[in-house]
């Protein structure tokens, strides 16, 4: 897959701040701006899909007792 690159603008603090906590990782300053960057992004997918999913919850459900009981093990 081909990258492309973008300019992010740091100030010199955060840019060695980052610069740092990505070379204790053993990772360069783009790697770990870019995992967080993508980790930020799914949580933020993952939280939109969950507010999505108790909007439409009617708040039926099936027990684990019928559950049990409909695969005859209880």
């Amino acid at each position: 897959m081909a990258m492309t690159a973008s300019a992010i603008r740091f100030e010199p603090e955060e840019k060695e701040w980052i610069s740092a906590f990505a070379e204790m990782n053993g990772i360069t300053f783009s790697a770990q701006v870019r995992q967080w960057a993508l980790e930020r992004l799914e949580d933020e997918m993952d939280a939109r899909d969950l507010k999505k999913a108790l909007e439409e919850d009617d708040g039926s459900r099936t027990g684990w007792a019928d559950v049990k009981s409909e695969l005859g093990i209880g």
